[in-house]
């Protein structure tokens, strides 16, 4: 029996990505194995958004050659795109290949026992030119009871601070008819969520002429069986078309949470960063949506502080409209050069030790806006999708509509046949529960 392990690291992109090179492994022959047990081929897909990611891809190459000196390595994802030659010095790294060679993966196992470890040369691009590729999608998402779907892929942004740019390719759609069979195969395995993404997912159909644009994805998923739910993974202020919010809104299976990130709530930042809207343009979108899908609908942001530039009165200023905003949840990052980029030229770099505090002064604020929203939604009634079990079944876990992580006891025989002692046949149910005690990371829930 051949094994594999697959190592993901980084966006909801790269996890798609993988998801759809385990099914071309399991055609092949090979068992995907837990984390904890060594493989035959070990498949890293790394992300480079930050030096630390850069590491942390590093130390995985390094943890699987040891946990099997012996195995085929395959790296690929945009740390391979960004930088090859610092992975290929690793010793052990059978292979490396980028973003755009994922759609065409079998060519890479066909070629891993006819050819000398890194003989496989890499296919050279125009990274501002050439667009994405997609693979054929995935029909299975194994356990999992929400299943990623890729729509688009690539950006054409180039904000001055990032790199994904040049190690995705341009911003491309993929075809509509592919997105609806594909959300088709995933209804017929069982899903019931499907989550959209991609690197710019609001600018569906910017490449093809705007004759579609992501509410259209929207409505013809919408009316697939067995598909109750429908999610984005994260969409950008500056390519959220006009009139969605009014379409989604009208769709019932559409969830009443957005991840839109802001970067920082100071214009003056905002330009240097290349972001292309202003704090007001950004409240006036949240202001919408809070309108079309009530008090209810989460919203939650990523927010850099130290960016080149930042000055203790910007920082002050993003403090505020981040309060303002009333955010369900914050993801915080600090700054990283990148580079290739403009900001990595820029000279007023934030000292270290002032980027730090300002990310643990962020971190906290983001801490008690999302206690605030969670405990405004206790006493108010739910529907969650179960994901998983805890505690021997005793306990189920899954999300709301809005994106709360619930936890709620396990039903008893008496509802559809599940006892106790086997909750997981409560999995990739929904369950309408009262949301009562918020504790930790968690919402208790009352099953009704």
């Amino acid at each position: 029996m051949k094994t594999a392990k697959l190592i993901t690291m980084g966006c909801k992109v790269n996890q798609y990505d993988t998801q759809s090179m385990r099914e071309t492994l399991i055609r092949n022959g090979y068992t995907v194995v837990d984390e904890k047990y060594p493989a035959d081929l070990y498949l890293i897909n790394t992300c480079t958004v930050t030096n630390t990611a850069d590491q942390k891809a590093r130390q995985a190459v390094r943890r699987a050659i040891r946990q099997n000196p012996n195995a085929k390595v395959l790296v690929t994802g945009c740390y391979a795109e960004s930088d090859r030659g610092a992975i290929e010095q690793i010793p052990g790294v059978t292979c490396v290949f980028g973003n755009r060679e994922k759609a065409n993966f079998q060519n890479y196992l066909d070629r891993l026992h006819t050819e000398r470890p890194l003989q496989i040369q890499p296919v050279q691009h125009d990274a501002v030119r050439e667009h994405a590729r997609f693979s054929s999608g995935v029909s299975d998402a194994g356990k999992r009871t929400r299943a990623l779907l890729k729509v688009q892929d690539g950006c054409s942004a180039f904000c001055t601070y990032c790199i994904i740019p040049y190690v995705r390719g341009r911003m491309t759609s993929r075809p509509l008819a592919d997105i609806v069979d594909e959300a088709h195969r995933l209804a017929d395995s069982g899903i019931k969520e499907i989550v959209l993404t991609g690197v710019h997912l609001g600018a569906y159909g910017m490449d093809t002429g705007r004759d579609k644009n992501i509410a259209d994805i929207l409505e013809r998923i919408h009316g697939i069986a067995g598909i109750e739910r429908i999610r984005f993974s994260s969409i950008e202020p500056m390519y959220f078309p006009d009139g969605i919010a009014e379409r989604m809104a009208a769709l019932p299976k559409c969830m009443p949470h957005f991840h839109i990130p802001i970067q920082s709530g100071s214009d003056n930042l905002l330009r240097r960063m290349r972001r292309r809207y202003t704090t007001a343009q950004f409240a006036h979108l949240v202001e919408n949506l809070r309108a079309r899908f009530t008090d209810d609908v989460g919203i939650t942001t990523d927010m850099m502080v130290g960016f080149p530039g930042e000055t203790d009165a910007d920082f002050e200023t993003s403090l505020q409209f981040v309060e303002k905003m009333a955010f369900s949840q914050l993801h915080v990052f600090r700054y990283s050069p990148r580079k290739g980029t403009p900001a990595a030229t820029y000279t007023d770099a934030v000292a270290p030790h002032v980027s730090a505090e300002r990310s643990r002064t962020m971190i906290q604020l983001g801490e008690q806006l999302s206690t605030a929203f969670r405990q405004a939604q206790l006493g108010k009634y739910k529907e969650v999708l179960v994901e998983d079990s805890r505690e021997g079944g005793q306990q189920l876990a899954g999300f709301t509509d809005n994106y709360l992580r619930v936890l709620v006891d396990a039903p008893d025989s008496t509802l559809k046949g599940i006892t106790p002692q086997s909750g997981e046949h409560t999995l990739n149910q929904i369950l309408r529960v009262k949301l009562t005690v918020l504790e930790g990371e968690f919402i208790y829930g009352q099953l009704i």
